[in-house]
């Protein structure tokens, strides 16, 4: 175990402790060249003299995700106010000062006034129900009713379109006893979302909905709506996946509380142990305030129109303020993935100490893989081929439909179902087996031979202005996180790295030599 100790620079010289497993140190530099933002290392404490020597001088950020229970985190050069962006401001820009930094922003109406949705679901300022609901006709909708709360989370029901929406006709009269929220709703599955908004530039870089377009085995994405009257909330939490989010209002007004990343501790530590889910009663400290024993927060109000950018891991409840609809999507891409995975390594440690009274038994850590994925919606297998996919395509620098067209052919399913996740593996495996086969210099990338001096050119993220740019920054930390995967103890004993077409592949990764 390699130990850290951290101060940060001003303006918050506070100390932190961070364990890093072995494998994480062995990841080398990009770890700290990846994190040089926010904290200073003043001592080292390690076993390994190379891991000393590539972390010295760097700055770094800590996040709240690291694998260990050693880990106190420190926010460090946190924004007094939300910065706002307007139509002019480069996507170069936000990549290197939001997404790298893990920083929210909230986006001008400018950037939504011409979308399809803006002009079609409101009439007169307000929302034009009819017209959203309409191609719902019949449709079963799942709604959270906000004034039943349990376990951190508000009662759902299922209702159809034309219920709710004589719902919405007579919410907010004397009586109504729900108060009931259309959210988490995929409205554009199967609908070209484009009819709708356009995908802003600065959310392009999106690999979980590409993914989710690539893969054979579902039909799902993560773009959402979300239509509730004055009064709907949404309880205290971080997003799916530890994923990035983005929420543009089309109708209506927005509360928000947002607390930089392990100000949330000091709610558990007010609360009896326990995260609140309604904290919108509490005391808060200004976000650029200092040693404060009030958990900072920001505490805004989003107008129609404007768009709100939600980072990696940072907790936020919303409110809303009248009747409003918006559209919201959650991704995540080379600048997030680190976290993500760690997020995916945490969940599985809870569902391991949950029934470690069973370890024993033949296929726990197969159990413990079909828990996780009804836990946190994917496993590890899920997230090992987004992240083959994501390396196909980048290496090949391939869309979506051309990396499905050089996929192996499988047997017809019976019924002519959906190909299952572990057959589309197994594809993805053989094609990256064929271009690993004819291609060596991929082989000698994914052992890290060239691997620093590429991610060193990304450290510097300004420079990042282009499609391809993009791309090779996707390349690289997809090619990070593979390594940290084959390496993970866990996914050993799964043997998800040593059964398919490209264990062979896995086995040189593992050894480090070509």
């Amino acid at each position: 175990m390699n130990i850290i100790l951290l101060r940060g620079h001003n303006p918050s010289p506070i100390g932190a402790v961070v364990a890093l497993s072995a494998s994480e140190g062995a990841l080398g530099s990009w770890w700290s060249a990846k994190h040089w933002s926010f904290c200073h290392i003043i001592t080292l404490s390690t076993t390994s003299p190379f891991v000393l020597e590539i972390f010295a001088g760097f700055f770094v950020s800590i996040p709240t995700q690291l694998p260990t229970s050693c880990v106190f985190y420190m926010s460090a050069n946190i924004p007094a106010s939300i910065p706002y962006l307007d139509i002019t401001y480069k996507y170069c820009d936000f990549y290197a000062k939001f997404l790298h930094l893990n920083l929210p922003c909230l986006f001008t109406e400018s950037h939504t006034c011409t979308w399809p949705a803006r002009l079609n679901w409101s009439e007169n300022g307000s929302i034009s129900i009819d017209r959203v609901l309409k191609p719902f006709s019949g449709s079963e909708l799942c709604v959270a009713n906000c004034r039943d709360i349990e376990f951190g989370a508000h009662r759902t029901l299922t209702m159809t379109s034309e219920e709710y929406l004589a719902y919405w006709k007579i919410a907010g009269c004397d009586g109504t006893e729900q108060l009931l929220y259309l959210k988490d709703w995929h409205y554009f599955k199967g609908k070209d979302f484009r009819n709708y908004y356009s995908q802003p530039v600065y959310f392009s870089s999106d690999w979980l909905n590409e993914f989710y377009e690539f893969r054979t085995d579902c039909d799902d994405d993560f773009r959402f709506v979300y239509i509730g009257p004055v009064g709907t909330w949404t309880p205290l939490h971080t997003d799916v996946h530890c994923s990035y989010s983005w929420s543009a209002n089309i109708v209506g007004r927005k509360r928000w509380w947002v607390f930089p990343p392990g100000e949330e501790n000091k709610l558990i530590v007010s609360h009896g142990g326990q995260l609140p889910s309604d904290i919108s009663q509490c005391d808060f400290a200004d976000p650029g305030t200092q040693d404060s024993d009030l958990p900072r927060c920001y505490v805004f109000d989003q107008q129609p129109g404007e768009m709100f950018f939600v980072p990696s891991g940072w907790y936020h409840q919303v409110l809303n303020l009248t009747d409003c609809i918006s559209i919201n999507n959650n991704w995540l891409n080379a600048c997030n993935v680190t976290l993500v995975w760690r997020h995916l390594q945490a969940q599985l440690r809870e569902v391991k100490k949950s029934c470690s009274d069973v370890e024993s038994t033949p296929g726990w850590d197969d159990a413990c893989q079909e828990c996780l994925k009804a836990w946190e919606g994917w496993n590890y297998r899920e997230f090992f081929v987004l992240l083959k996919y994501i390396l196909i395509s980048r290496w090949l620098r391939l869309t979506v439909q051309e990396v499905r067209q050089r996929l192996p052919t499988v047997a017809t399913i019976p019924g002519g179902g959906k190909v299952p996740l572990h057959v589309l593996d197994e594809q993805v495996e053989s094609l990256l087996s064929d271009i690993a086969s004819s291609e060596p210099l991929l082989v000698k990338w994914l052992t890290g031979d060239t691997l620093d001096s590429q991610l060193q050119s990304f450290v510097d993220v300004e420079t990042t202005t282009s499609v391809s740019s993009i791309w090779k920054h996707d390349l690289v930390e997809a090619t990070r996180a593979i390594r940290s995967m084959v390496v993970n103890e866990d996914l050993k004993r799964l043997c998800l790295h040593s059964r398919g077409p490209a264990a062979w592949l896995w086995k040189i990764v593992l050894s480090g030599q070509v």
